[in-house]
């Protein structure tokens, strides 16, 4: 993967951070309170060899962008704080480094950090989560949709919504806007299916019977375009729920149902995990509703920050910002502020305040998984976006 102008910052970048810090961390980006410590897998350690050269020569390991892009967010938020004269201190770490995060909390380098920002997920994100309850420090979780089985620790808030989450979103647009229509969700067999279908179903359940007629079909790998006609209706709208996260699946359920739009009326409800599919830029594609659920939406030129970003991110990089790169871009901006504002001590009391926003609205709200528990288990981002996408336009839907 070729990004010759990336290449060079990223290198000018590793040779900073391995310049200034013993087992890749930066310090003091700007030596103002108050503190945020962002957490990204940079893989400095990995990127270098002993001698201390460069290991891929002008190449950029497809790992690497992930971390590189929300660090090259955070540092063109922190451009414009410093234009604004905002005081904050930031500390960036390596979750890649030698140094475990215990080890780096234990010497003491996190006491006076007011608010972690982490793009980490699976052990990483747990042992930040242990650090944040132990020092009481608000941990922002960029990117994991998941709780990592977190309980009663009101110092995580989960920025990118857990799947249950977008499932409610989902179905209550459903309830909302095709109650009458011929609803079928296909999906495989298997737990992981399982599960979805029975966050539909339990929703869908009350006291007083179902409130749509959802008719469940399994499919096999091998199904085609017929197997899906074989269920839908000629003479009324069809809304056909893709119900399942495996990428083949949902790839392939897109041109069946695509290749079905001269005879049926149809509009595809897709999970979460679509978002990227290239599957939907096919011109059959563009001739059925398709919607989907996302904690971001990008609103592209007609939003004069996304172009201005977008340039300054093209002019240092030679390529588009991904999500991950807005991500911190516009929480690193926006907390900034609320820091400043309202302080360590009264920030989780106004974590969803839309002072400052950038671009996504942020609904935080406690999560309780057991109702008697007197402290939430954690706080979770509960703004879903829906999207529709139709004849190669996109349209935000709430």
């Amino acid at each position: 993967m070729k990004k010759t102008g990336f290449f060079l910052l990223i290198l000018s970048l590793c040779m900073v951070l391995r310049a200034t810090a013993q087992d890749s961390v930066m310090s003091d980006i700007v030596v103002k309170a108050p503190q945020i410590a962002v957490f990204a897998p940079l893989y400095l350690d990995s990127a270098y060899d002993a001698a201390g050269s460069y290991r891929y020569g002008r190449m950029l390991p497809r790992y690497l962008n992930p971390g590189l892009d929300f660090y090259q967010g955070v540092a063109f938020a922190l451009d414009s704080l410093d234009k604004e004269e905002l005081g904050v201190q930031v500390n960036i770490y390596d979750t890649k480094a030698k140094t475990s995060v215990f080890k780096l909390a234990d010497s003491g380098a996190l006491d006076s950090t007011d608010v972690i920002l982490g793009a980490v997920s699976g052990a990483e994100y747990l042992d930040l989560a242990t650090i944040a309850k132990e020092k009481k420090i608000p941990f922002f979780s960029v990117t994991y949709p998941n709780d990592g089985g977190v309980r009663e620790n009101p110092y995580v808030l989960i920025v990118n919504p857990r799947l249950n989450t977008h499932l409610q979103a989902l179905y209550h647009y459903t309830l909302k806007n095709h109650g009458t229509d011929n609803i079928i969700l296909f999906r495989r067999k298997g737990a992981a299916d399982n599960r979805i279908s029975g966050v539909f179903k339990s929703l869908n359940e009350t006291n007083s019977g179902v409130l749509l007629k959802i008719r469940e079909v399994i499919l096999n790998t091998d199904f085609t375009p017929e197997n899906i006609a074989a269920v839908l209706n000629k003479d009324k709208e069809n809304l056909i729920i893709g119900g399942s996260l495996d990428d083949a699946f949902g790839k392939k359920l897109i041109a069946a149902a695509s290749s079905l739009s001269a005879g049926y009326k149809i509009t595809l409800l897709g999970m979460p995990t679509w978002a990227g599919f290239n599957e939907l830029e096919s011109a059959e594609a563009a001739k059925i509703p398709i919607v989907l659920s996302t904690s971001f939406f990008n609103p592209g030129t007609e939003s004069e920050f996304v172009t201005a970003f977008a340039q300054q991110y093209a002019n240092a990089t030679y390529t588009y910002p991904s999500e991950a790169a807005f991500r911190g871009f516009e929480l690193m901006y926006q907390y900034s502020h609320l820091l400043e504002r309202y302080q360590k001590t009264d920030l989780l009391n106004n974590i969803s305040t839309n002072e400052y926003q950038v671009l996504t609205d942020f609904d935080f709200k406690p999560v309780y998984l057991n109702k008697q528990s007197i402290s939430p288990d954690f706080y979770e981002n509960k703004r879903i976006y829906l999207i529709r996408r139709l004849n190669d336009s996109v349209e935000k839907l709430n």
